[in-house]
């Protein structure tokens, strides 16, 4: 990080630059973070050649034209423009005005701002020399990239200012290509028409032929390379030093004594957490911790002795239900008809017997993914849950879910038929699983179990069987399920 930090100063430090520098990293990596706390403030403290370095900041989130380019850096650079310009650039044998100045002459204008005097300093306002431009969120920006990065040219071009340009580019290359993609598509199609391809037989699907006529006739990529080439010196990747940014993170929750405690003992498991998400969105995790402290705050004070193993559980699962769900990686209602731990954990058991439907594939992957190597037999939060998903803390289903686990956290106190359904079979112990086989049996006799955990069960005792683990036969436990519950068994 120290060597991108010092090379990033070098190009600032240098006499003469007519190219800018790009830093690239995905959304959420701390790109920004990067900036206002290893890079601005070192260009801020640099001196040379006797002047003081100024910075510039603007985020282009949400511009829709060049003119706002223009008035964000005039409220950054100037208030007040005078009568006095052409005096001063007749004293200083100053013939023409830098595009860097235009923006703020043209800005003054804008705003209304009337001559007075002597007010202001020009020779300020026309060094260039120390000022550092930064545009940020290249390609979050409404107007076309083409153009913003013509326009930024002006600046490093013609009037030599250092300027850097923060983006994700692989964002930015999937933007030039599926802008207007209606239109293209429809040009692309009609083109294709008239020149007699559309109804040829080929060997290429349809979808293909159309999609390269688009790339043929709109290939915006090709004029973004082009402009790069000419205005980008060099471009760094930006791999964000975990450590240091999640420190910085936790660094807000310095007023919750308990809170900061919990969580810089538990910096570990943030950690391998984040990296298990397989993204490298810093600003997901943010949001995640933040509703961590909502919800170790809630448990603090209604649940004071609530199990640490518990609260590391509900950490590891805010921050994976998170990116889950926030990084797009899967719809919300993989999670919305999960009701509790108990049908999470059901879910999750089945999936290693019976046969798998998506949701079943997907929780597996989920728990495999975030829980390896973690053992908690309570492992899924339904007031967590909705809180992530719908901003809604539900003090009933929060309630609901204490409730249980302060009386479930010990698994022995469960009934057999629970722990067959919710736990790995394989972790029981031998003595146990003999046991909690011949408990199911007897319930099942005397009518104690849901029909729908009977044909669980079923399945179950079907899947022992044929792995030899259990010491009924299949004509003996269909008869003891058959008896009681006829209607079901015969479906199955």
């Amino acid at each position: 990080m120290e060597d991108l930090v010092e090379s990033i100063l070098d190009y600032v430090r240098s006499d003469y630059t007519d190219y800018a520098i790009m830093i690239n990293g995905e959304w959420g990596s701390g790109k920004t973070y990067f900036w206002n706390n290893k890079i601005r403030n070192k260009i801020e403290t640099m001196q040379l050649n006797g002047k003081q370095y100024t910075t510039i900041y603007m985020s282009l989130y949400g511009i829709s034209n060049l003119e706002e380019i223009s008035k964000k850096i005039f409220i950054e650079t100037t208030q007040l423009m005078d009568k006095n310009l052409r005096k001063y650039m007749n004293n200083n044998n100053q013939t023409t005005i830098p595009e860097y100045a235009k923006t703020g002459i043209d800005m003054a204008n804008f705003f209304g701002i009337t001559q007075n005097g002597d007010r202001l300093d020009y020779s300020d306002f026309f060094s260039t020399e120390d000022k550092v431009l930064c545009f940020d969120d290249l390609e979050r920006a409404n107007v076309d990239v083409i153009d913003i990065l013509g326009y930024i040219n002006n600046f490093v071009e013609h009037d030599h200012i250092k300027t850097i340009i923060i983006c994700n580019e692989k964002e930015l290359s999937t933007k030039l290509k599926s802008s207007n993609i209606e239109m293209k598509t429809f040009i692309a199609t009609y083109l294709l028409d008239k020149e007699g391809d559309l109804s040829k037989t080929t060997d290429k699907p349809m979808v293909e032929k159309i999609q390269d006529k688009i790339e043929y006739v709109f290939d915006k990529a090709n004029d973004y390379e082009r402009i790069k080439e000419k205005l980008i010196g060099e471009t760094f990747e930006y791999a964000p030093e975990f450590s240091y940014i999640i420190n910085g993170l936790l660094m807000r929750y310095e007023k919750n004594e308990d809170l900061i405690r919990f969580l810089r003992e538990n910096t570990g498991l943030i950690i391998a957490t984040f990296n298990k998400s397989g993204t490298k969105n810093l600003r997901i995790l943010k949001h995640a911790l933040n509703d961590f402290r909502k919800i170790f705050e809630m448990v603090n004070k209604h649940y004071p002795n609530t199990n640490n193993r518990v609260l590391q559980t509900m950490l590891i699962f805010t921050i994976a239900v998170s990116f889950e769900i926030k990084a797009g990686k899967v719809t919300k209602d993989k999670f919305i008809n999960i009701k509790d731990n108990e049908e999470y954990k059901s879910i999750l058991v089945s999936s290693r017997v019976l046969l798998m439907d998506n949701r079943q594939f997907y929780i597996k992957e989920f728990d495999n993914n975030y829980y390896y190597n973690f053992k908690s037999e309570y492992r899924f939060f339904k007031f967590i849950e909705i809180y992530v998903r719908t901003r809604i803390f539900d003090m009933k289903v929060f309630k609901d879910n204490m409730e249980v686990i302060i009386n479930t956290v010990d698994t022995d106190k469960l009934p057999g038929y629970k722990r067959l359904l919710t736990e790995e079979y394989w972790k029981i112990n031998d003595d146990q699983f003999d046991k909690i086989i011949d408990e199911v049996i007897e319930d099942i006799k005397l009518g104690k179990i849901r029909l729908i955990d009977i044909v669980k069960l079923f399945a179950y005792f079907s899947y022992f069987i044929k792995k030899g683990l259990i010491r009924y036969d299949s004509k003996t436990i269909k008869s003891i399920f058959f008896q009681r519950n006829e209607h079901i068994i015969t479906n199955i």
